[in-house]
């Protein structure tokens, strides 16, 4: 699924710590060619997710002050797992 999480600044919210990405490396592998499988309830997780797009809109706070975009705990955390700058490999 989408990580809304990711992304929140590009929607005035403030930036969290993100969440572990869900891995669908299992999802991507499956034959879709199968006649045998009925395939609304082999992917009723995922229909359900979809039918209920409301239930999953994030709410979180909205920045209110330029110098509060991020949690305070974020740019430790980004400093460490993000990219600082994205430079070409030259």
């Amino acid at each position: 699924m989408h990580q809304t999480d990711r992304v929140l600044r590009q929607f005035g919210f403030r930036q969290l710590i993100p969440l572990t990405p869900e891995v669908l490396d299992d999802e991507h592998k499956i034959n879709l060619r199968k006649s045998n499988t009925h395939w609304p309830v082999f992917f009723l997780e995922y229909i359900e997710i979809w039918e209920n797009w409301y239930n999953h809109i994030n709410t979180h706070e909205l920045i209110i002050v330029p110098e509060l975009t991020c949690t305070p705990s974020y740019m430790p955390w980004f400093r460490i797992h993000g990219k600082l700058y994205l430079l070409s490999e030259e």
